[in-house]
């Protein structure tokens, strides 16, 4: 880590308060144990699995509704205070879910998780951007920025992948209650974070004014979304290509069984998926630096579909547990790079409420495509690997056509 931070823009990113606080509470909210033991969980609590998808639909249903509310709240009361908020539903989500032994009440804990995503998206990166220093080297600065922040993620992730199963291993409910540690750190370090608020430029010149009204926020956001199609369209691919390639961690089970490779190897394969995932993402600054925005974006849509394109032929064990890691890994510029191009184009405003309203309108597409991606499992793994790299590969072109 010291390496990294010596030699990439990582080290002045670091000195900066909200975005050291910001990154240690992503890692901390990803350092889940019961990942790879979520199904045997819930399958004991009496649910089956069309309940257990319809929990996810319940969490997408409540970050979407509460996705603009939130932004608009956030622009009025400081993103702090939400994020706080959204970190805080996340822990009483878990509390409610491990409590759980009916299905209405494992809904109520997706209800809770789901107003909490609504909470910290646009919260983080509007956060991150409005702390960095104005000058010449903001731009760059944003771009390492939103690296070093989605690369914590699989960092906390690989963390409890690493560990999970040997606490499930002595006792199935020991991960979820552990889960509540690192979780609660999380909770508590963004009371670390310093206040940053949105003030029109009226309210900047005359402080004593009423502060603005809520729905002038939401009309100012979506005047600038108006104005700024490419960030629509980006913030749309962008939903579409997460749909899309995080399905592999649905179907690198059927993968790995059909490879022949046993399932003591599942975790492991799938934690060196992440750890090169975690290193691609730090590579993103000089990505796009030397291949530019449009090449990097396609690229990172590319790769992945030549991955799923290459499961849907290959079955020998090796190449297998390759592909699925580069399904996995491939696409890790994609997401720092987009969060990186709308907070550009967001030259001034509420900026958390324009990037609610612009996550919301991408929301829409991946609830669309979930029910064809699982349709696509049900008519076997060859077609599933042609048609989910089939549509990363239309995705990439798209990029370039946008860009």
């Amino acid at each position: 880590m010291k390496f990294l931070l010596r030699f990439l823009p990582y080290r002045d990113l670091w000195i900066i308060s909200n975005v050291r606080w910001l990154i240690l509470a992503r890692f901390f909210a990803n350092v889940i144990f019961y990942s790879t033991l979520m199904v045997p969980f819930q399958t004991s609590r009496g649910l089956n699995f069309t309940e257990m998808f319809s929990l996810e639909s319940i969490i997408s249903l409540f970050s979407w509704a509460f996705d603009i509310p939130t932004g608009v709240l956030a622009d009025r009361v400081g993103y702090r205070s939400v994020l706080t908020i959204g970190y805080g539903l996340n822990v009483a989500s878990l509390l409610v879910f491990i409590s759980a032994h009916t299905f209405w009440t494992f809904a109520l804990a997706s209800a809770l998780f789901g107003i909490g995503l609504a909470c910290i998206s646009g919260c983080e990166s509007a956060l991150i951007y409005e702390s960095l220093p104005r000058a010449d080297t903001h731009a760059s600065l944003a771009t390492a920025a939103f690296s070093l922040l989605n690369a914590a993620t699989p960092a906390g992730f690989l963390l409890g992948l690493s560990f999970g199963s040997f606490l499930g291993a002595y006792n199935q409910l020991l991960p979820f209650v552990v889960s509540l540690l690192p979780l609660s750190i999380a909770f508590l370090v963004t009371f670390r974070l310093r206040p940053i608020a949105y003030h029109s430029q009226q309210e900047q010149a005359q402080p004593n004014l009423v502060r603005l009204r809520i729905m002038g926020i939401l009309r100012s956001a979506l005047r600038i979304v108006s104005e700024q199609p490419t960030a629509v369209g980006l913030s749309l691919l962008q939903s579409a290509g997460f749909a899309l390639i995080d399905s592999i961690f649905w179907y690198n089970q059927p993968y790995f069984t059909r490879a022949g490779i046993p399932v003591v190897w599942f975790g492991p394969i799938t934690a060196i998926a992440v750890g090169l995932g975690i290193a691609v993402t730090l590579t993103t600054p000089g990505a796009k630096q030397r291949l530019g925005t449009s090449n990097a974006l396609a690229l990172s849509c590319l790769v992945p579909a030549i991955g799923y394109i290459a499961l849907s032929l290959v079955h020998v064990p090796i190449l297998t547990a390759l592909f699925v890691a580069l399904v996995a890994a491939g696409p890790a510029w994609r997401q720092p790079i987009i969060i990186d191009e709308l907070n550009l184009r967001i030259k001034d405003g509420p900026r958390a409420t324009t990037l609610s309203v612009l996550s919301s309108l991408g929301t829409l597409v991946g609830i669309a495509l979930n029910p064809l991606i699982g349709g696509a499992g049900d008519l076997g793994l060859n077609t599933t690997g042609l048609c989910l790299g089939g549509g990363l590969v239309v995705l990439g072109l798209m990029i370039k056509i946008l860009l």
